[in-house]
């Protein structure tokens, strides 16, 4: 989905946290509640998830979309926020026509039928900023 290029005097494991603590919080925020699917976010020791869910035929909760940032080391560039978009179980749940072959095309299919992602994305630039002012 992204990538943004981290100042290299930048505290990694500090703005991992902020970062996590942002998505940690988006629906309680005013401007971005409520969501339209339910969302769970994670941590990680380099990075976060926000995994957006849908109900399964069991009746139990999954992800049918997970927005994943890392930073990670880049050879020549330093630290590197990598935002990337996956597929989870719950992607394909309801269709009614089988799902395309092609992975591209399957992507934004299940992205489209997530409206939260623009709300997520739209929101994650400022996220970016104050979290590199703040772990600096």
């Amino acid at each position: 989905m992204g990538t943004a290029k981290l100042p290299g005097d930048i505290n990694q494991a500090a703005f991992a946290e902020y970062m996590y603590q942002w998505a940690a919080t988006l629906t309680q925020s005013g401007a971005n509640f409520p969501f339209i699917l339910p969302v769970k976010a994670d941590k990680y020791a380099t990075g976060w998830k926000i995994s957006l869910l849908k109900k399964m035929p069991e009746g139990n909760f999954d992800a049918a979309g997970v927005i994943q940032g890392t930073v990670e080391e880049v050879s020549g560039a330093g630290p590197v926020c990598m935002i990337r978009f996956f597929e989870g179980p719950a992607g394909m749940v309801d269709r009614r026509t089988a799902a395309p072959s092609d992975p591209q095309q399957r992507l934004n299919i299940i992205i489209e039928s997530l409206p939260d992602v623009d709300t997520i994305m739209s929101t994650m630039p400022v996220a970016l900023r104050n979290g590199v002012a703040k772990c600096r």
